[in-house]
């Protein structure tokens, strides 16, 4: 039986190797997330948003100002350095724990630090990657494959909270975290070979204000040179905000507040439920999108925000229009649907921006992409409290999943009238 194209790269040892760190790694960063939205909901309430929103500045800096440093490491050792602090800063808060009880703030510095770390360690991979595979078809498969271990994390992640929930305080949900991140350094480090293969030497940069100056805006001036590939990498990152408040906040909240239940599961079980019902849509859409080279991909692509805003908007609905006793499966099914959409529009956007722009070129445009994501995503939150005052979780959620359903279908037949005119152009638009 022969595996799916997104899995076919596991034949490679190095490939196995990274892939099986990253899984790990990832898992346990869906752990804490789940374990700090959910501290933080019962300590905080509606102030989450803010709680959470903080991380969104340290992503904002260390993704403006992280590539005057940054830019002068071999990815491999970024991705090292990122994998061995971000254990620590996970630990901070369980230390805390036991000597003076949970603490608001340690949770803050540990996403801060969490956060900042992800901005050194996400782009370092991404310009990896096209050394590992070099045709278009392996890094559509291997960007697939890697992408999936954050879907992945998202359909596990999840339900390993659920069942250490039965047995161990949530507040451990952080020490797994930081083992995951320990063992993802030792996998990177048993494939530093193979990762640095073919790469580039660091960055020269010029002295001083000058060069630094060229660091900060490296990767504007580089999506300016592609209006295409920038304008795909600049609505993604905008539209993180309304995901992750759909996502993150208000499902939480709206469990907290609703609190369904089915088949015996309540509490944090049913919130790690409909999280774990996105996992599988998440997961499922990874595999098609980066099995199949789509004829027309940029509107396919805005599809991926149809289904996605469809199913936020559902499931903010059923709360309003359905009995109790239904509710959690329902909440299920539009965490389902919306976790589809993600992979159809990520997968080829990446793969597109990893053709488009080269060695550390990648890392550069992916670390603006990250920094104009962190800024939606801050706003969004701070926002989102807002509404969660004003109009409370359940219509917030329903204004996330129509705002990404309009933005869905606006840029489908813009996009679908784009590809037409370049067909008969006889320009091909990737």
């Amino acid at each position: 039986m022969r595996l799916p194209p997104t899995f076919r790269p596991l034949a490679d040892r190095a490939v196995m190797i990274v892939w099986s760190g990253l899984c790990t790694s990832t898992i346990g960063e869906d752990l804490f997330r789940v374990a700090s939205v959910w501290l933080a909901v019962e300590v905080a309430g509606n102030m989450a948003g803010l709680v959470t929103g903080v991380q969104y500045v340290a992503m904002l800096v260390a993704g403006l100002f992280g590539g005057v440093l940054f830019d002068r490491w071999r990815p491999v050792r970024a991705m090292l350095v990122s994998r061995w602090w971000s254990a620590a800063f996970c630990l901070l808060p369980v230390v805390g724990f036991y000597i003076s009880g949970l603490s608001i703030t340690l949770l803050i510095v540990a996403s801060v630090g969490l956060a900042s770390l992800r901005m050194v360690f996400s782009p370092a991979l991404q310009s990896t990657i096209p050394t590992l595979v070099r045709d278009r078809d392996g890094q559509q498969a291997i960007n697939g494959l890697f992408d999936a271990t954050y879907r992945i994390a998202r359909l596990i992640g999840p339900m390993v909270a659920a069942f250490l929930h039965l047995f161990m305080p949530v507040i451990h949900f952080l020490t797994v975290t930081a083992l995951g991140f320990l063992v993802s350094g030792v996998a990177i480090r048993s494939a530093q070979t193979r990762l640095e293969g073919g790469l580039a030497d660091p960055v020269r940069m010029k002295p001083g204000l000058k060069g630094a100056w060229e660091a900060v805006t490296a990767g504007f001036r580089l999506m300016l040179s592609e209006p295409v590939t920038g304008a795909t990498l600049l609505i993604n990152a905008i539209m993180n905000g309304p995901w992750m408040v759909a996502l993150s906040l208000a499902i939480a909240l709206i469990v907290t507040e609703y609190k369904p239940t089915f088949l015996g599961f309540g509490d944090l079980a049913a919130y790690a439920l409909v999280m774990g019902a996105y996992g599988v849509g998440d997961v499922t859409g990874n595999i098609f999108a980066s099995s199949v080279r789509f004829r027309n991909p940029l509107s396919t692509m805005f599809l991926g925000y149809v289904a996605m805003g469809t199913g936020f908007s559902f499931l903010a609905l059923s709360v309003w229009l359905l009995p109790p006793n239904v509710l959690l499966p329902a909440m299920m099914l539009g965490g389902l649907c919306a976790g589809l959409g993600g992979p159809f529009f990520f997968v080829p956007m990446i793969t597109r921006m990893q053709t488009v722009f080269h060695g550390h070129d990648i890392a550069r445009v992916f670390r603006f992409r990250l920094v104009i994501m962190a800024g939606a995503m801050l706003a969004a939150s701070i926002v989102a409290t807002w509404f969660f005052e004003m109009m409370g979780a359940v219509a917030t959620q329903l204004a996330c999943g129509v705002s990404i359903l309009a933005v869905g279908v606006v840029g489908f037949f813009w996009c679908r009238r784009y590809e037409r005119e370049q067909r008969r152009g006889g320009a091909d638009p990737l």
